[in-house]
């Protein structure tokens, strides 16, 4: 069956039958959804996946993108210090796609919401010439929310997990649609930083961005927000060994959706620890200064010109 069959009205009875209740006074069947502020200060964050753009069907499943989708703005959260609490999904369908796809969908969003602890709350659905898919999140913060404004010369340039391993996985599936391996699986069901965000709470991060479009650019924008320099080496930048990426891929691939963070060189050693319980590493990759930011000597922009500009890389 199609959508256009099912109609609009159906495909909301679809999904109300398959999400679970959320906490909240109302949700899907009025106008907006109703629920109680988790705290006085929210944090509220937004992302959008198109199809062609941002997944393709020969390779992503229906409940690969409803994962992803909310993943992606789970670590946004994240990388605010922040804790997630409801979502709401905007899907957008051309009138020919499978119900099928859209039931698969609701499966990976409704896995990824459970290992979260978000509410789906409600959300809007429209035709399109393709498929997109776009959630709006709001979290909260009970403390003084992650900036990228404010790392300081001396403090340390940190990055959880390692890197490249999701564009590897991008250029597995693009060579081979029917590829699979833990490179596939990192691009397709990312991991959102969210226990390791809480962890690192016991310690004073000075800034963080999570690494979406590559370690290159993401660190420049931090250090932009901050008006810091720093001086990176290459060498110490933890490479995706179980993706079998490459430098290249981690400096300029994106979508690791790693925790990239500053805080004093004093703390490095505590946040390691903490992190380690679960199951991550945190690398120390260089230092902020008060100079221009370089990368094995050579100024940042210059690695910035290679990594994924959402208006130019078309």
């Amino acid at each position: 069956m199609r959508v256009s069959e099912l109609g609009e009205q159906g495909l909301i009875e679809l999904l109300t039958e398959r999400l679970p209740r959320p906490v909240a006074e109302t949700w899907i069947g009025d106008d907006a959804a109703v629920f109680p502020a988790p705290s006085e200060r929210l944090v509220l964050t937004t992302d959008t996946m198109v199809e062609g753009i941002d997944f393709d069907l020969s390779y992503a499943s229906g409940a690969d993108v409803g994962w992803k989708a909310l993943a992606v703005n789970v670590s946004d959260i994240a990388a605010m210090g922040a804790e997630p609490s409801k979502a709401v999904i905007t899907v957008c369908l051309p009138p020919d796609t499978e119900v099928s796809f859209v039931d698969d969908m609701i499966t990976g969003l409704v896995e990824a919401a459970s290992g979260y602890g978000v509410d789906l709350v409600g959300g809007d659905i429209s035709a399109a010439s393709e498929i997109t898919v776009g959630i709006a999140l709001v979290g909260s913060g009970s403390n003084a929310p992650w900036l990228r404004s404010g790392a300081r010369p001396g403090d340390s340039i940190c990055v959880t997990g390692a890197l490249g391993g999701s564009y590897t996985g991008l250029q597995a599936l693009s060579a081979d649609p029917g590829a699979t391996g833990e490179a596939v699986r990192r691009h397709l069901r990312p991991d959102a930083r969210l226990s390791e965000a809480r962890a690192l709470g016991g310690v004073g991060i000075s800034a963080a961005i999570d690494v979406s479009d590559g370690l290159a650019i993401d660190l420049g924008r931090l250090l932009s927000a901050s008006r810091a320099g720093c001086e990176i080496d290459s060498g110490g930048i933890p490479v995706d060994a179980a993706a079998s990426a490459t430098l290249e891929a981690a400096l300029y691939g994106g979508e690791d959706f790693e925790l990239l963070f500053t805080l004093p060189p004093s703390e490095v050693g505590e946040a390691a620890s903490l992190v380690a319980g679960c199951g991550t590493v945190v690398t120390e990759i260089g230092r902020v200064t008060s100079g221009a930011p370089t990368l094995d000597g050579l100024p940042l922009d210059r690695h910035e010109e290679r990594s994924w500009d959402h208006l130019r890389n078309r």
